[in-house]
This record gives structure tokens, sequence and C-alpha cells, in this order.
């Protein structure tokens, strides 16, 4: 590889500490993840936006996500499905709104922090799908893109562990 090209990539790499934030609060930690993107796996919808809040002390992650898409879609149910498991996830539309073309939503789901663990951890990407009125729109990575996106997702994931254990000790 060109010493060019190899420095043209390095430039575009993220820094793990640009992609969360953790503060003290108090009895524990809240770690945020900034937001990033989730490739469509349905023809022609844009990518969707999620970000992701862990607080220490409820041990439950918030996952918020937008959804872009041509006409409305008023979810009826969410999932993520990993390798065999499947989370139907309770979740909140906090709005729907026009941008120009297309349709904002914005949703909210709330789970375990072991699940989004197990979500990491699994050999194959997720597949995140949103119903509406037999209407599904599904997102998740390549198989080439997994590696990456779970490999910085799982050293935070290691950082909130290795905090709780501290934490734990005091």
């Amino acid at each position: 590889m060109s010493l060019v090209l190899w420095v043209s990539l390095a430039a575009l790499a993220v820094k793990l500490e640009d992609r969360y934030v953790m503060k003290t609060i108090e009895d524990g930690q809240i770690y945020y993840v900034a937001p990033y993107q989730i490739s469509s796996k349905t023809k022609n919808i844009k990518p969707l936006m999620a970000d992701v809040t862990y607080v220490t002390t409820n041990d439950s992650v918030t996952m918020n996500f937008s959804v872009w898409t041509p006409q409305e879609l008023l979810a009826d149910s969410i999932t993520l499905r990993s390798g065999k498991l499947v989370y139907c996830r309770d979740f909140e539309t906090f709005f729907v709104e026009r941008d120009a073309k297309l349709w904002i939503h914005r949703y909210s789901m709330r789970f375990p922090l072991e699940s989004l663990n197990a979500i990491y951890a699994a050999s194959t990407p997720f597949v995140l799908s949103v119903y509406a009125k037999g209407q599904t729109v599904e997102y998740g990575y390549t198989a080439n893109m997994w590696p990456k996106e779970q490999d910085w997702m799982n050293q935070i994931l290691h950082i909130i562990a290795s905090n709780k254990r501290l934490y734990k000790q005091k």
C-alpha cells in the first residue's frame, strides 16, 4: 500500500475518544456513544443515525435513532436480530416530521446492557428492523464492515465493564 493511501486512510479514522463520553454521576457513571450510521438494507432508504446512552445506576441502555423514508412510517414494532437471537424491543416514537422530500422518524428503545453485549459479541452483523403496517425497513452492517463497527463498540463495552468492576470494589 502506498504511503499516501495509508496516510489518507489514517486521517479518516475516528479515535475511540471521539466516539463516546463518560461522566460520573451520583452513584455511578453515564456513557454517551455519539451518533453513528447504520446502513440501510432496504433499497432507496438512507442509513439511520443512532446514539446510545448507558447509565450504570439502572443498568439500562437507551438507543435513540433517526430513520428517513420517502413515506411516513408509523412503526408497529422494532426488532434487533443478532445471530439466532431476536430482541423484540419496546420502543417510543419521539416524533415524525417532514423534511424536504423525506419523512424523519425518531425512535427510542431501552434494554439491559447484557443485550447490547450479546449483539456486539455475535460473529455476524445484527439487523435492526422497523415494521409498519406490512412494510419493513431493515438496517445493518455488511460482513466487511461488521468487524470494524464491532471493534469500536466492544472497546467501549470493555471500558464500561472495567469501570463497573472498579466501582463495585469501592
